[in-house]
């Protein structure tokens, strides 16, 4: 069979659907949006290349195996085919007077083909155990921004040994001006051989104008691959980030955002300036050999010189590095307190605190600038004392240059030769120093995004568990649960059941657990012992994107994002359609206050939900589960800032789920017990009563703390 263009597959939502609905056969989960992602970011010749691109890319270490259609076995299918221009899920091979059973995409009639195509792709899970070619190899113990980087360079490695054999023609052809020189001045000056000036001239013109050539080409492809692997690295980094723990990253949101901002220091070693330094370094030692060859003795200045260079960048190295961390873990700090500043600025200025924060400001300023001087006057130093030698250098090559045509190795115009051959290799040289300093910086911002990248992550290759169950339980099992630095766990829970359709009301004073408890069960807290576990499963091993559809998560405070309405209301959706949305607004009470916008659901929404009310902003957070549709609903004090109205909308919308849904809030309200089955009481971390609802008592006059009647 012919490779299928990958121009010939009509829509990306088809393939998408195909790939969703083959993960669900071959026992794994994908979202619907998960899958239009994989299938955009692959690019490739062929669909089949594509599909076995994106299957990789959904589940990691999965791969598809090409089979012809004749040896296929039942036992191995489904298995994907492409015929023209349609995927298909080959779900039956058929026999006798029975057709092969084809699930096509777009669709078409069952009798549109009859025969399968020469090849099947079969879908290949990844073996149990380690591969031979495991076994006794060493860990990578390179950070996983160290890997990435890596990774990145040797994806273009074709493209960078193109630009290699264009710079090595470059530096060849930059010995041609000093050898045009040294033929004008020993042979065609004295004897005025016009002739031959005329054919050297143009034969230089013309290896220059082909040096143009291939100059502005490597241009054109160092920038080309700068950019992809920015553009590739920064996804990278950024996915990564978000895919962090949100209790296991660091907390100050300053400095994780000064942190990430290191990536900027690792960017500036690929771009063109700096790759064409280094791709030049090892174009030294021609012209040293050059050198050697013209001017004999003349080469130990620059060989003297290549070694002062090392030397200088080599002890100006460690000095310049301590002061540069000392000066970006200042910057941190100072990017911390921005962030606090900006995000509290209500409260500062209701407390009367500007002069206080001004004042930190300021210390933290001068503590950054004086770190950035020290950096600064080493750094430029370093490099006047490169200068200084590169010209003395100068002036030694041309006095030995003079007793060399005194000895009778050199000629007048083999020592101009020389004298240009040496001007390219010492500027080339004094070029160490300066990217032995960068890469300097570039390796410290390494090692602070890898030890940012090592933190837990909720992105796992092995988390690939989901159910088609419809009723999805909960457990808990020996948790303890503590955040950095607090020398006491803050919850612990020996056992929890909940039970799939239950309605649970959290109570507890301030600080008794509850909203620990909730982040537990919602999956965006992660216990320190003991594990979770939805319809038998362990949370840490359920695809995250099969969890988060079963679980609908509304903290205490919504935050929106900077968009539209419609951005807020779809983000991590597959695309609902008009009448969805408007079905939420209006349950949610939102609806009128839309429609009078001229701009309707795509009104504008300002960074952080500003201009909406506390209220407001949690009836978008609820019409947004209404989207999302989950089987268990997960509500922390979701009627702290809601008004009766709003609280009775709400509280319908609750009443009205399907009963097999769980819900689970937390209150300080006694009216919303009437919403739950059962009532959990935390106390210091701990459950201290579990009841059914009718057997809790809240605020009577006898005890006004939540307790179990009789």
């Amino acid at each position: 069979m012919s490779p299928t263009s990958v121009d010939q597959l009509d829509g990306q939502e088809l393939a998408a659907r195909a790939l969703h609905h083959m993960a669900r056969r071959c026992g794994l989960f994908a979202s619907a949006q998960e899958t239009a992602v994989a299938w955009r970011q692959v690019q490739a010749r062929t669909v089949e290349q594509r599909l076995a691109g994106a299957w990789a890319l959904l589940f990691p270490g999965h791969t598809l195996e090409p089979v012809p259609s004749q040896q296929l076995h039942p036992s191995r299918l489904p298995a994907w085919v492409v015929h023209e221009g349609r995927i298909g899920i080959l779900t039956a091979l058929g026999g006798g007077e029975r057709s092969p059973a084809v699930d096509w995409y777009p669709a078409t009639d069952a009798t549109a083909t009859n025969a399968l195509p020469k090849l099947a792709w079969v879908p290949v899970p990844p073996l149990a155990g380690p591969s031979e070619a495991d076994i006794g190899a060493r860990p990578d113990r390179r950070g996983p921004a160290t890997q990435a980087l890596t990774a990145a360079f040797a994806a273009h490695k074709g493209i960078l040994a193109n630009v290699g054999v264009m710079t090595l023609m470059v530096n060849i052809i930059a010995l041609v001006g000093p050898l045009f020189a040294m033929q004008v001045y020993d042979r065609v000056v004295p004897n005025l051989a016009y002739a031959t000036l005329g054919v050297l001239a143009a034969g230089v013109i013309a290896a220059y104008l082909f040096d143009l050539t291939i100059k502005l080409a490597r241009l054109r492809l160092m920038e080309k691959v700068g950019r992809r692997i920015d553009e590739a690295l920064s996804l990278y980094f950024f996915e990564r980030v978000l895919s962090l723990k949100v209790d296991r990253r660091p907390q100050r949101q300053g400095s994780l955002a000064a942190q990430i901002r290191d990536y900027e220091a690792v960017k500036n070693i690929f771009t063109s300036s700096v790759l064409f330094g280094i791709a030049d370094l090892p174009f030294i030692l021609l012209f040293i050999g050059a050198v050697a060859l013209l001017g004999g003795a003349v080469v130990w200045v620059l060989v003297v010189f290549l070694l002062v260079s090392i030397l200088v960048g080599v002890i100006a190295y460690v000095p310049v590095q301590r002061a540069l961390r000392q000066q970006n873990d200042e910057m941190a700090h100072r990017q911390g307190m921005l962030f606090e500043a900006v995000t509290g600025s209500e409260r500062i200025k209701a407390l009367g605190g500007e002069s206080v924060f001004a004042d930190q400001w300021l210390r933290a300023t001068k503590a950054v600038n004086a770190h950035g001087e020290r950096v600064q006057i080493r750094t430029n130093s370093t490099q006047f004392i490169t200068q200084f030698f590169q010209q003395s250098s100068f002036i030694a090559i041309v006095v030995v240059g003079v007793f060399q045509i005194e000895a009778g190795v050199l000629t007048m115009g083999g020592l101009i030769a020389v004298s240009m051959l040496s001007s390219r290799a010492l500027a080339t040289t004094a070029g160490i120093t300066p990217l032995l300093l960068q890469w300097g910086r570039a390796r410290h911002a390494l090692q602070v995004l890898n030890d940012l990248l090592r933190c837990e992550s909720d992105a796992r290759d092995d988390r690939q568990l989901g159910t088609d169950r419809q009723a999805l339980s909960i457990e808990l099992r020996d948790i303890v649960y503590g955040y950095a630095g607090v020398p006491h766990p803050t919850l612990v829970v020996p056992a929890l059941h909940i039970a799939a359709g239950e309605r649970i009301a959290v109570l507890g004073a301030n600080g008794s657990g509850k909203s620990t408890l909730i982040r537990l069960l919602a999956g965006v807290a992660t216990p320190n012992r003991g594990d979770i576990r939805i319809a038998g499963l362990d949370y840490q091993r359920c695809r995250l994107s099969w969890l988060r559809q079963q679980i609908g998560y509304l903290p205490q405070d919504i935050t929106l994002f900077s968009g539209t309405l419609r951005d807020n209301l779809t983000v991590g959706l597959a695309r609902p359609s008009e009448n969805d949305i408007r079905h939420a607004l209006k349950a949610t009470g939102l609806l009128p206050a839309v429609e009078q916008h001229p701009l309707g659901i795509d009104l504008p929404i300002r960074e952080g939900g500003l201009g909406l009310s506390g209220g407001q902003r949690q009836m978008v957070g609820l019409a947004r589960l209404l989207l999302q549709k989950p089987r268990i609903w997960i509500l922390d004090e979701p009627t702290a800032s809601l008004d009766s109205e709003a609280e009775a909308r709400l509280s319908t919308v609750l009443e009205h789920l399907p009963g097999n849904n769980t819900v689970i809030f937390t209150t300080h309200r006694p009216a919303w017990l009437k919403l739950a089955s059962r009532v959990l009481v935390m106390e210091g971390g701990q459950i201290k009563l579990d009841q059914p609802a009718d057997r809790v008592k809240i605020g009577t006059a006898a005890n006004p703390e939540p307790h179990a009647v009789k």
